[in-house]
């Protein structure tokens, strides 16, 4: 049996857009395949939530100055972005879905795979999703999914924001018949329980090809500065053994870096066929599910 590899790009920035996105519908051109995008179709930086944060009092507390020093898990905000990133982000603040319409368009038409990635806001969902009530949470989420329906057809793959989710977002999940969310971890696929043991209708897809606390495997690798071949080494390996093996990153750094992830997928194609996470599941199911 063909083995089976997905992988999804979370999008949730300006230069995922602008600079990632092209740079990956370019590589799967090349190599015959196609990706699994979950878009946020709002706003990627929040002003007022973080006007809050930094004005919140410090703890008191004194760091530890002889424990050892841990390795980093991910790049910083300027290096994932860039300084024009950053500066778009923050000045500019547009609303992806509408703003860059045109590239999701153009995703969609290649014949990529488009899910929802949270809602209006992508700092409020991953940042203070447990504070929301269920009106907090369905204003969070009605405009986004009704956006991306209207655009692209009632998305099947839904993913939230720094993986934040909770009993609401599965209930709103099985309600809105989504087929799967890729948020929970795992080795494959399977049906979240309910809080009295029966399955929800949905699956969960779970990525298994990641980092330390969820940190992609290629950013992490840049941040513990280790070279490219390292890298790629890292995700054949992590791959390789899996049949059926699901990736993740951001066009802000895979994208940008697409001819490193061009490498490892090269490395695979004798033993892993490329799929969308849609397929993916299919896949699981026809054999296991």
């Amino acid at each position: 049996m063909t083995r089976v590899l997905a992988i999804r790009f979370d999008v949730d920035s300006v230069t995922c857009i602008e600079q990632g996105i092209p740079r990956l519908r370019r590589l799967a051109d090349r190599l015959g395949v196609r990706f699994t995008f979950f878009v946020n179709m709002g706003y990627s930086f929040n002003w007022l939530y973080t006007a809050r944060h930094l004005l919140r009092p410090r703890s008191g507390q004194r760091a530890d100055r002889t424990s050892q020093p841990s390795l980093p898990r991910s790049l910083s905000t300027t290096k994932k972005l860039g300084w024009l990133g950053v500066i778009k982000t923050v000045a500019l603040n547009p609303r992806l879905g509408e703003r860059y319409r045109a590239t999701f368009d153009a995703l969609y038409a290649d014949g990529h795979e488009l899910g929802l990635h949270g809602g209006t806001d992508h700092v409020i969902w991953q940042r203070a999703l447990d504070g929301l009530d269920a009106e907090g949470l369905e204003d969070l989420f009605r405009p986004a999914f009704q956006n991306f329906t209207e655009r692209y057809g009632r998305p099947a793959g839904f993913a939230s924001p720094g993986f934040r989710f909770n009993e609401a977002v599965l209930e709103l999940l099985d309600a809105e018949g989504f087929t799967y969310a890729s948020d929970m971890a795992g080795e494959h696929p399977f049906r979240p329980s309910m809080a009295d043991g029966q399955p929800y209708r949905h699956y969960q897809v779970p990525v298994n090809v990641l980092g330390d606390e969820n940190v992609p495997l290629v950013e992490q690798g840049r941040a513990r500065g280790k070279t490219t071949r390292e890298i790629v080494d890292s995700l054949v390996d992590a791959i390789a053994p899996r049949d059926f093996a699901l990736a993740y990153g951001h066009p802000y750094v895979e994208g940008v870096e697409a001819s490193l992830l061009g490498n490892a997928i090269e490395r695979l194609r004798e033993t892993h066929e490329v799929v969308t996470v849609g397929e993916y599941l299919t896949r699981w199911r026809a054999r296991d599910g």
